[in-house]
């Protein structure tokens, strides 16, 4: 797996973490199902749209700075699409792949006097 989606998906988990309360799962779901390049970029954007208040959030609750995906990432991102701009298939399971990540196990803020590990990867 490249390691841009996983970048990318990392960013995307902020918006449906329970610490940051944003749940803003519409941004996820639209990138889950984007059919079609600009789909998937534009709701790329959207997410990163919220960058600041995540930031901000995050400051609030002494969690860890928020990891967004660097301009290396989303230069990535952008030549996959366009590559897979006439492969309709290979496109969407790009998009799921990318919303799959924002699923995955992440502990962005860990519980003060805790061990940050409980049960997943960090």
């Amino acid at each position: 797996m490249e390691g841009w989606v996983r970048n990318i998906g990392e960013y995307l988990s902020y918006l449906v973490d329970e610490n940051f309360g944003e749940y803003a799962y519409d941004i996820v779901d639209g990138i889950a199902k984007a059919r079609t390049g600009e789909e998937l970029l534009e709701n790329v954007y959207k997410a990163l749209r919220l960058a600041p208040k995540l930031e901000k959030k995050a400051r609030g609750k002494e969690c860890p700075h928020i990891r967004k995906p660097s301009p290396e990432d989303i230069e990535a991102l952008e030549n996959e699409v366009e590559k897979l701009s006439d492969k309709p298939k290979e496109l969407r399971a790009l998009a799921l792949k990318l919303a799959l990540w924002a699923f995955a196990y992440w502990v962005h803020c860990p519980k003060k006097g805790r061990n940050n590990s409980s049960g997943g990867e960090n």
